[in-house]
């Protein structure tokens, strides 16, 4: 089955590469824009990883109802009940302090969030309150911890941390690691500066 596409079925399949999430649609609309290129069939599976009756199936879609062919559908069934509720009560929660809450933590995170709101009668798990959020435009960053220290040489402490680690890795990669007198099955302790 041969496939002749004009300029403009190229920009839209270009464009819907472009603009697309969906790592299915981009895959099927890069499918049909190969075999635009008379690039054979088995070919094109190979290449993008699938069968050659999926292959076949996308090409079959695009002829029939051109991009919307491609495009992925929305999964059938009952709309989600819990959605509504919850996300209103995140988004309540988000402008809110978790210590408020009996959090420890400074700024929320996942599990706080589903923990607080599966406390107001609102089941809901991890996963589930991470795909809110990312329905939000919200992204989940994990927090950089950081330590501070009325110790006027705290900073320098830190560096020589830093660096003995760095040397230590270093050291034990190379397998040059010096250990103190140690007998067969005894295992070697390093000795530290007290520091002061």
């Amino acid at each position: 089955m041969k496939l002749k596409l004009d300029r403009k079925e190229k920009r839209g399949l270009k464009k819907l590469l472009s603009v697309t999430q969906d790592k299915k649609e981009y895959r099927r609309a890069l499918g049909v824009l190969m075999r635009a290129q008379k690039k054979r069939v088995i070919d094109i599976a190979r290449q993008l990883n699938v069968s050659i009756d999926a292959v076949e199936r996308w090409l079959r879609a695009y002829r029939k109802h051109s991009i919307e062919g491609i495009r992925a559908r929305r999964p059938s069934g009952r709309p989600p009940q819990k959605r509504k509720p919850a996300e209103t009560r995140m988004k309540e929660l988000l402008k809110q302090d978790p210590q408020a809450f009996g959090f420890l933590k400074g700024r929320w995170v996942v599990r706080d969030l589903a923990r607080a709101i599966s406390a107001e009668g609102i089941k809901v798990s991890r996963s589930y309150v991470h795909d809110m959020l990312k329905g939000l435009g919200l992204a989940y960053k994990r927090p950089k911890l950081t330590v501070k220290s009325n110790d006027p040489n705290y900073y320098r402490k830190a560096k020589e941390v830093r660096n003995y680690k760095q040397v230590a890795s270093a050291l034990a990669k190379k397998g040059s690691w010096s250990h103190s007198r140690t007998r067969p099955g005894q295992r070697s302790t390093l000795a530290s500066k007290p520091s002061g």
